[in-house]
């Protein structure tokens, strides 16, 4: 039965349906939504690493005296609630450019999805189980992260690569497809190499400017996927 049969016949039962309740419209609404979500997504995580670089007082309390800070919490946090947005804001960046990304761009997409969900993890981690190591086990704290736990470990090794292959992948889909101003998606692509090789010390400068201009380049495609007529998310 098709959505035209199934208004009329609800019409015809005396109940309006709203304007904008068909599901095409629906969908529609949520995928531009999600450009909103790529604004505020990457401006909470450009606020959380300058908070990790400025306010965090990693020098002066030690890294494991400032997990149990109220801006160690506040920088964590936003981390957190920028990942999590950062998968609906994926949608509504990809929802405009998907035809004209092609096969490519689909499959870097949902590489970048999956690798998102899988960061989504570290960054809960990051609020919720750093604090409570640094606190029950203190001196295994000290030592890297990567020392801590095997697991942990692999766990780390397997998703942070993912991700920063499916982001260079989506921002080179990006380019292909035209969409969107190409310096927005070249910031993306440049936003991976430079985290990996510069320090990652955390309280450091160089830390935050790699995850910095990734924040800044989702933001950015999200203003642009905003500019486009709704009637393009589906197009």
């Amino acid at each position: 039965m098709t959505t035209t049969q199934q208004t009329q016949q609800t019409q015809q039962r005396g109940m309006k349906v709203p304007s904008g309740a068909l599901p095409s419209e629906g969908l529609s609404r949520f995928v531009r939504a999600g450009a909103w979500a790529a604004m505020v997504s990457g401006l909470a995580l450009v606020v959380s690493m300058l908070m990790e670089w400025l306010v965090v007082p990693y020098e002066r309390l030690g890294h494991t005296e400032a997990y149990f800070t109220s801006a160690y919490h506040v920088s964590s946090g936003l981390r957190l609630f920028s990942i999590l947005l950062l998968l609906w804001a994926l949608i509504g960046i990809y929802g405009p450019q998907s035809r004209a990304a092609g096969t490519f761009g689909l499959w870097a997409f949902v590489v970048v999805f999956f690798g998102t969900a899988l960061i989504v993890a570290n960054a809960w981690a990051e609020v919720f189980v750093y604090p409570t190591l640094a606190q029950v086990a203190p001196n295994e704290w000290s030592r890297s992260i990567m020392e801590v736990s095997s697991y942990l470990s692999l766990g780390l090794t397997l998703s942070f690569p993912l991700f920063g292959i499916g982001l260079i992948l989506f921002g080179v889909a990006t380019i292909r497809a035209g969409v969107y101003p190409r310096w927005a998606a070249v910031l993306l692509i440049v936003s991976i190499p430079v985290t990996m090789f510069l320090d990652p010390t955390a309280g450091t400068f160089q830390e935050p400017i790699g995850q910095m201009l990734w924040g800044f380049a989702v933001a950015a495609l999200g203003f642009y996927a905003l500019r486009r007529e709704p009637s393009s998310n589906s197009s």
